[in-house]
C-alpha cells in the first residue's frame, strides 16, 4: 500500500497551530497565576492604604482577622469599607443591587420578579428618606465607609472576582444610602411575620378559623391570641380568588414579573439564634461569660466578616456585615453584646377594597381614597426595560401585584393586599444606632444607643468587665391588646379603623433584665414576655425548645468556663423530639428492615449526633407523619412545609389519639394516630432504603443532614 506524503504546507500549518496553541495555554496559565496573586488578600504583616497614607494601618492575625489602627473613626470606617470591598466585592455588589432592585441589569430576566418586588416595597426610596434625617456626623461616617468601599474596588483593578467577568459587569458606586438600604434588607430577612398572615388567609378559604389555628397554632396551645373569626370575615366579603389552583406553580409557570412562591426574603425555616450570659457567680473565673449563636441562613461567602477597629474613642472587635459600617456583634475593652431575633409582629397585611369603576381609588374608613402612584423602570440585560406602576395606600405599598402568592389568594379584580411595616418608617435610624453602639464607653451608654435601633428588633444580651449581665430588647413594635381584634395574626380590613396602628410600645416598656437573681440570662427566639404583659409583641413566637435546652445545660454544671460554653454551643440534643419519642418507639412495621431500624432507634433520646442512625430514622418518620397528617392541604402544605414549620401542630394533634387529622379522608376506615404513625414508619423505611441502601447501620444523620 502506498502511503501519501503529507503536504509540506499543511505540515507547517499544523506546527504553527501547535505552537500558537501552546503559547496561548502558557499565557492563560500565566494570567491565571497573576490573577490569583493579584486577588490574594489578607497578606501577613501590615497593609498601608495609599489614600490615607500613615493614618491607617491594617494587620492580619493568624486567623486572617484584620486589625485596623486609625487616627480617627472616619479613617477606621474608610478602612473597614476598603476591606469589605477588597475581600467581598461581589457579595456587596449583589447586595447593593438586591436592595435597590437592580439585579436584572446584570443577571437578565431571571431576577426581574425579585427586582419588581423590592421596588414595590420601596427599599431604596425609604433608605434615602431615612438617611436625610441622620445626624450630620453619622452621614460623614457613612460617607467615609462608602469612600473606602469604592477605594477597595479600585484597588482590585482587573483582579476582580470572576463573577464580574461572567456577567460582563463591574463594581458599581457605593453610596451611604446603600448601607441604610442593606440594613432594611436585613430587617426584611428577619421579619417574616406577614408570611404567616398570608398563610392564614389562604387556609381560611378551605378551613374554619378553629382549623386554621390547628394548622398554625398560637404560641400557647388552646389560647389563640385573636378573638376574631377571621375565616368567616373573609368569606363574608368574598375576598378569595374563585380559582386559586389556576395559579399553582406546579401546573402553570408564573410570569417572570411576578415573584414566585418561595423567593421572598424572610419567613424561612431553619434559622434561629441563641444567646446567654452567666454572672461571675456561675463561672470559674468569677467574671461573666457571654455566648452567641446568630444562626442565620447558610451562604457562601459567609454573611459575617470579622474585624477589629481601633481609633480614639473606638476599640471594638467582632462580626461585621459587609455593607454596614459597624461591628454588629462583638465586644469593646469594657463590655460585650450579642443578638437574637425577637420576632415581633411588625408587619401587617391589609385587604384593600377596590372600585372596579375607578381603579385610582380604594376604600377608606370614611370613603374612597386615592392611591399614591409612582412609576418604576427596571433595566433588563438583553431585553427592553420593564415599566410598571407601584400603588401605595395609607398603610403602605400594594404587594399583591408583584407577589404571585398574594395574587393567587384574593380576587384581584375587587381587592388588593398592602403591607404596613415598621422598617420603612422615615424615623428609622438603625445604622446610626449601630455606630453609636460601637463608640459606647460602657453598658449605660451602650443601652442609650440601643434606643436608636428600629428594625429588626433584637434581644440584646450583654456583659461587662464590672460583672454585670443584662438583657434589653431593642426596636419598635406596634401597640396591641391581647385577645382584642385581629392582633396582627391575619390580614385586616383596611377600611375598618379599629385595625389601624395607634403607636409603638415605648422603649422603657420593652423586655429588660439586669443582674437577675438566677445569675443567668438566655434567649432563643422564644416568648420573652409574661402571659399577662400589657404590651404583647406577637402571637407567633418560636417554640421554647432551644431555650429550655440552654437552661438545662446552664443548670447542669455548678461552675462554667470557656470549654463548657463551647460545649453548649456544640450541643446536638433536640428537645423538640421529646414529645414524639413515645409514639415513635411504639411504631410498628412489616417492612423487612423494620426490626433492624427499631433496634437502632431503641436508645435514641433526641440527640442528633452526626453518627446516629436513630436520629435519621426518627426524622424520616416525623417527616412522613407530618406529610400524612397535613398533605391534604395540597399546595398550601407543600409550599409552606418545613420540618420546624409543622412540628408544633404535629405535636398538638398527636396529643389526641383520635385526632381527625390522623384519619385518611380517602379511605372508609377511621384511622387513629397510632395507625398513621405505623404508616409513616413504613414510608420512612422505604424512603431511607431507597436513598441510603438496605443496611440500616449506614443510615446515619450526618450523611443526610449536611450543610454543603
Amino acid at each position: 500500500m502506498k502511503i501519501s506524503t503529507p503536504n509540506p504546507g499543511l505540515k507547517s500549518l499544523f506546527k504553527a497551530t501547535f505552537w500558537m496553541g501552546s503559547l496561548a495555554l502558557v499565557l492563560i496559565i500565566a494570567a491565571g497565576i497573576i490573577y490569583l496573586v493579584s486577588a490574594q488578600t489578607n497578606p501577613s504583616g501590615k497593609r498601608i492604604i495609599k489614600t490615607l497614607g500613615n493614618s491607617v494601618a491594617i494587620s492580619f492575625d493568624e486567623s486572617d482577622i484584620p486589625h485596623i489602627q486609625a487616627k480617627s473613626s472616619s479613617d477606621a470606617l474608610f478602612a473597614l469599607g476598603y476591606l469589605h470591598a477588597s475581600e467581598r466585592s461581589w457579595q456587596m455588589e449583589i447586595n447593593r443591587r438586591l436592595s435597590s432592585g437592580r439585579l436584572s441589569e446584570i443577571l437578565g430576566n431571571e431576577t426581574v420578579a425579585i427586582d419588581r418586588f423590592i421596588r414595590t416595597l420601596g427599599i431604596k426610596h425609604a433608605a434615602e428618606k431615612q438617611f436625610d434625617r441622620y445626624p450630620i456626623a453619622t452621614k460623614r461616617l457613612l460617607q467615609s465607609y462608602a469612600d473606602g468601599v469604592n477605594a477597595g474596588n479600585t484597588y482590585l483593578g482587573w483582579a476582580l472576582p470572576v463573577e464580574y467577568y461572567l456577567t460582563g459587569s463591574k463594581p458599581g458606586h457605593w453610596s451611604p444610602t446603600d448601607s441604610v438600604a442593606w440594613m432594611l434588607m436585613m430587617a426584611l430577612d428577619l421579619g417574616g411575620n406577614w408570611h404567616k398572615e398570608l398563610q392564614r388567609l389562604e387556609l381560611s378559604q378551605f378551613l374554619t378559623t378553629q382549623q386554621v389555628w390547628e394548622v398554625m397554632p398560637a404560641y400557647t396551645p388552646g389560647d389563640p391570641v385573636s378573638n376574631v373569626d377571621f375565616a368567616k370575615m373573609y368569606r363574608d366579603i368574598n375576598v378569595f380568588n374563585p380559582n386559586p389552583h389556576a395559579r399553582d406553580q406546579k401546573s402553570k409557570k408564573l410570569p417572570a414579573t411576578e415573584l414566585a412562591i418561595t423567593e421572598v426574603p424572610g419567613g424561612k425555616d431553619g434559622i434561629g439564634s441563641n444567646n446567654w450570659a452567666l454572672s461571675g457567680k456561675l463561672t470559674a473565673s468569677g467574671k461573666p461569660l457571654l455566648a452567641n449563636d446568630p444562626h442565620l441562613g447558610l451562604s457562601a461567602p459567609a454573611i459575617w466578616y470579622m474585624a477589629h477597629m481601633e481609633a480614639p474613642g473606638l476599640n471594638v472587635i467582632g462580626a461585621t456585615l459587609p455593607g454596614i459600617p459597624a461591628v454588629v456583634l462583638g465586644r469593646t475593652d469594657k463590655f460585650a453584646w450579642s443578638f437574637t431575633n425577637t420576632g415581633p409582629d411588625v408587619q401587617d397585611l391589609y385587604i384593600e377594597q377596590l372600585d372596579p369603576k375607578n381603579p385610582g381609588v380604594y376604600r377608606g374608613p370614611e370613603g374612597p381614597l386615592p392611591f399614591k402612584v409612582r412609576q418604576e423602570i427596571i433595566d433588563i440585560k438583553g431585553q427592553l426595560p420593564l415599566r410598571f406602576l407601584v400603588k401605595e395606600t395609607r398603610h403602605g405599598p400594594v404587594i399583591s401585584e408583584s407577589y404571585a402568592r398574594a395574587k393567587r389568594a384574593i380576587d384581584t379584580d375587587r381587592f388588593a393586599l398592602s403591607l404596613r411595616w415598621t422598617a420603612l418608617d422615615i424615623e428609622n435610624q438603625s445604622v446610626d444606632g449601630l455606630i453609636d453602639m460601637n463608640h459606647a464607653k460602657d453598658l449605660d451608654t451602650f443601652k442609650q444607643a440601643l434606643r436608636k435601633n428600629y428594625a429588626p428588633m433584637q434581644n440584646v444580651v450583654m456583659a461587662d468587665v464590672d460583672g454585670n449581665i443584662s438583657l434589653q430588647t431593642a426596636g419598635v413594635a406596634p401597640k396591641r391588646t391581647l385577645h382584642q381584634g385581629l392582633y396582627g395574626v391575619a390580614p385586616a380590613l383596611s377600611w375598618e379603623k379599629q385595625y389601624d396602628w395607634t403607636g409603638y410600645v415605648p422603649f422603657d416598656q420593652l423586655p429588660s433584665s439586669n443582674n437577675p437573681d438566677t445569675n443567668w440570662i438566655a434567649t432563643a427566639n422564644q416568648k420573652i414576655l409574661s402571659s399577662n404583659d400589657p404590651n404583647p409583641l406577637t402571637g407567633d413566637w418560636d417554640l421554647p425548645t432551644r431555650y429550655d435546652r440552654i437552661v438545662e445545660l446552664i443548670k447542669g454544671k455548678s461552675m462554667h468556663d470557656l470549654p463548657s460554653m463551647k460545649s453548649m454551643q456544640a450541643d446536638t440534643h433536640s428537645l423538640g423530639a421529646t414529645p414524639l419519642l413515645e409514639l415513635f418507639k411504639s411504631a410498628q412495621s412489616k417492612h423487612p428492615l423494620a426490626q433492624q431500624a427499631i433496634e437502632l432507634s431503641r436508645n435514641f433520646d433526641g440527640d442528633m449526633k452526626i453518627d446516629s442512625a436513630g436520629a435519621l430514622i426518627f426524622n424520616a418518620w416525623a417527616d412522613q407523619l407530618s406529610r400524612k397528617l397535613f398533605s391534604r392541604l395540597a399546595y398550601l402544605f407543600t409550599e409552606n412545609y418545613g420540618a420546624r414549620n409543622f412540628r408544633q401542630p404535629l405535636i398538638l394533634q398527636l396529643q389526641n389519639p383520635d385526632s381527625p387529622w390522623c384519619n385518611d379522608p380517602q379511605t372508609e376506615k377511621i384511622e387513629t394516630c397510632a395507625e398513621a404513625s405505623n404508616a409513616a414508619f413504613d414510608n420512612a423505611l422505604e424512603q431511607l432504603s431507597a436513598q441510603f441502601g438496605d443496611n440500616p447501620k449506614n443510615w446515619v444523620w450526618g450523611n443526610a443532614h449536611i450543610a454543603v
